[in-house]
């Protein structure tokens, strides 16, 4: 019952029992064995004063339970808010740790600070903060960009928080120069982002526009970018450009990149310019000197390969050796007809 209304009805109550009581009896009463002096009261109003007091006695009940419910509702709206707050960040795959004080939520609900929350389908009641969580998850899994910053979560989640990457991701796809911003600040990204981003720019740059970021790259975006070299478009790829990639990944560089390599630059070499090339490399680079013998067989130069592997130990190239063998008797096989590409590092 409401504190007001109570109040009414014990007066409402009170007036009628009094006023029935005085028509009944208008006379006065007093007591006199207390030993104090009390004045005549009206017999109406010694009826009515027990009433008056067990209201009062149960204003004073209901105010004190009530004070107590109403901070303890405080106290559980709160721990709902922490739950809310606990559940926002775990679907938000970041949980972070909470204070939970009442023995329920504590022995459950805690739970929510070292894990992440996967939605597999529609929820329909949630409150405004789910509903956002939820929100952003949907519109980044669809592939979409989300500015996280004007969210005011770019400086709260994690840069290895999956979303964040997906998200990144999202904004490589859609917006061309940002994959050049990333290289650009490649310290502000993750590993993962930053090849991404590396990825996609070798997708659509040239080499000279490349070279400016050569100390950034790693064989999988060079290659990348060397792969969309074509006859009537070189992307301004020159000696010089290749020579630069190559001392700087040297170390990455093995037989199948170098292998790789030189068969792409069959499109866009004479036979003589891509041996005098490779015969340049294979002296500098160990591992070159496989790409470099695949070309002699490739262009039919089987003397020249002969000479090339006499050069060598007996030990070394034996695969290459019994195909020459082959070759001086049956010259009408070429070396991709005896020999996989895939398995000629292993020669």
């Amino acid at each position: 019952m409401r504190l007001g209304l109570y109040i009414i009805a014990s007066i409402v109550l009170m007036v009628i029992i009094g006023s029935f009581t005085y028509m009944i009896n208008p006379g006065n009463y007093t007591i006199s064995d207390l030993g104090i002096p009390i004045p005549p009261i009206p017999v109406a109003v010694w009826i009515v004063l027990p009433m008056l007091l067990l209201m009062i006695a149960s204003l004073v009940h209901m105010m004190f339970y009530g004070t107590k419910n109403f901070f303890k509702f405080k106290k559980w709206e709160k721990e709902t808010n922490t739950l809310d707050d606990a559940l926002y960040w775990s679907l938000l795959q970041e949980p972070k740790a909470h204070k939970f004080h009442l023995p329920l939520f504590k022995k459950t609900a805690s739970l929510f600070d070292v894990s992440s929350i996967s939605v597999n389908g529609a929820v329909d009641d949630m409150s405004d903060k789910l509903r956002s969580a939820l929100t952003i998850i949907t519109e980044i899994n669809r592939g979409e960009y989300v500015d996280l910053k004007a969210k005011k979560l770019e400086k709260v989640l994690s840069s290895t928080n999956p979303f964040v990457i997906k998200n990144l991701q999202n904004r490589l796809q859609k917006e061309e120069k940002f994959a050049e911003e990333v290289l650009q600040s490649k310290e502000a990204y993750s590993e993962e982002i930053f090849n991404e981003a590396l990825k996609v720019f070798s997708s659509k740059t040239t080499f000279p526009k490349a070279l400016k970021y050569v100390k950034l790259y790693n064989k999988e975006g060079f290659l990348t970018l060397l792969t969309r070299v074509e006859n009537d478009d070189n992307l301004g790829l020159t000696k010089e450009i290749l020579d630069t990639f190559i001392v700087q990944l040297e170390s990455d560089l093995k037989c199948t990149e170098y292998l790789q390599i030189a068969t792409l630059m069959m499109n866009q070499l004479s036979p003589d310019d891509n041996l005098k090339l490779w015969r340049e490399y294979e002296g500098k680079y160990d591992d070159a000197q496989i790409a470099y013998l695949y070309l002699l067989f490739d262009y039919e130069m089987i003397e020249k390969a002969g000479e090339y592997l006499e050069e060598h130990e007996e030990s070394e190239f034996k695969r290459f050796r019994a195909l020459f063998d082959l070759k001086k008797e049956h010259k009408k096989y070429r070396i991709t007809d005896l020999m996989n590409i895939r398995h000629i590092c292993k020669a």
